[in-house]
């Protein structure tokens, strides 16, 4: 082997190293961008998982977040729900605007159902799940595990 011919297989294994670990990122990477942005806020009695998206929009005392909730069990072919809360943060009041249904975890694959009416402001019962997403946004507090 000449020595022209060492420099062009040794170019074509890099080429070749630098596409694989491209299309390795390309591929692998968004996969594992899915619970980037989420904080895990709780997990209920039954195994469904509550995360909080990471960035939190406040005008005045109301705060609005995206929510998810990874299913323990899939319900009506649905494995997660995204939901838009809205929290007035003064009177401890949440209410969601919108509620997308998901047919994989993580809210990703075919939405399933979804819903866009804003719903009435409610205060959560004591110790549940959204009691704790009350805390966890408008005071950043954790409390004890919830009954519901």
């Amino acid at each position: 082997m000449e020595k022209r011919d060492f420099k062009i297989v040794i170019s074509k294994k890099l080429f070749s190293t630098r596409w694989r670990l491209l299309v390795w990122v390309l591929f692998f990477l968004p996969a594992s961008q899915v619970y980037a942005a989420w904080e895990l806020v709780t997990k209920s009695a039954r195994g469904d998982t509550y995360y909080l998206d990471s960035s939190v929009q406040t005008k005045g005392s109301i705060s609005q977040v995206w929510g998810l909730v990874d299913l323990s069990e899939p319900i009506e072919g649905s494995a997660s729900v995204k939901r838009l809360y809205q929290f007035d943060c003064v009177k401890g009041k949440l209410r969601v605007n919108q509620r997308l249904a998901y047919a994989d975890k993580g809210g990703q694959g075919a939405v399933t159902s979804s819903e866009k009416n804003p719903g009435q402001w409610t205060y959560p019962d004591p110790e549940s799940i959204n009691e704790q997403l009350v805390l966890k946004i408008c005071f950043d507090k954790k409390p004890a595990n919830p009954k519901h």
